[in-house]
């Protein structure tokens, strides 16, 4: 089992359901849980009985909403998340739930962030939970890559207990992604037609860093999304 924190304040709902689409068709048991402020899942993934906190199944992607800690969700499904799922994603922008959640350096970590303010430092809040020294992968969306974001976040970061990777992740900011994006939380649906090669290669680097796949048998994943 593979514990995976998508840390930061920016909106990544999208983004994570994407990637597990993929890990989920490469055959992986997977589970997002979104312990977000906003809980945007429980406005974009339908569900028949929503309540305050809730397991359902999206496009074959199982999805927690609602939960503080992994105790809780463990009482829900009525067994261990960790035997239950070989990779388990958690949406984090607040300190509480990293710990709640019993993150450590062990586990994969990506620092996901626009340049606006509140996102960069709703992130840096959830650094602050971290104790060891812990390698994070930035995730940037910006419509230009600069070497002046990533020394900003360097520096807001210098007495962190963080070791930033050198690989860096670039999101594109494109409104044809936005208008596919959106198309896809209207119908219910996760598919990739329609969004840019850049923002699929990103997804593909994604899931290759999580599970270790290939690239070749990702674009194969990614073909079979849209096939179907």
């Amino acid at each position: 089992m593979r514990k995976v924190a998508f840390i930061g304040g920016y909106d990544k709902a999208d983004l994570m359901i994407y990637t597990c689409k993929i890990i989920k068709l490469l055959g992986k048991r997977i589970l997002y849980v979104d312990t977000s402020l906003t809980e945007k899942t429980k406005y974009i993934v339908p569900t028949m009985n929503p309540t305050s906190k809730y397991v359902t199944t999206f496009d074959g992607i199982d999805i927690a909403v609602g939960f503080e800690n992994t105790q809780e969700l463990n009482e829900y499904i009525g067994v261990s998340i960790e035997t239950e799922y070989e990779y388990i994603l958690f949406d984090i922008d607040n300190p509480e739930k990293y710990t709640n959640f019993g993150l450590t350096p062990k586990d994969l970590h990506f620092f996901v962030t626009s340049f606006d303010v509140y996102s960069v430092q709703r992130g840096i809040d959830v650094l602050k939970a971290i104790t060891e020294l812990t390698d994070i992968t930035k995730v940037f969306f910006t419509k230009d890559a600069h070497s002046e974001e990533g020394e900003y976040l360097d520096f807001a970061t210098f007495n962190y207990r963080v070791k930033w990777n050198k690989e860096v992740v670039y999101f594109p900011f494109d409104t044809s992604d936005l208008y596919a994006i959106f198309l896809n939380q209207r119908f219910s649906k996760v598919r990739f037609s329609g969004l840019s090669s850049q923002y699929i290669d990103c997804i593909a680097y994604l899931v290759e860093l999580i599970t270790g796949t290939t690239n070749g048998e990702i674009k194969r994943a990614v073909k079979k999304i849209d096939r179907a």
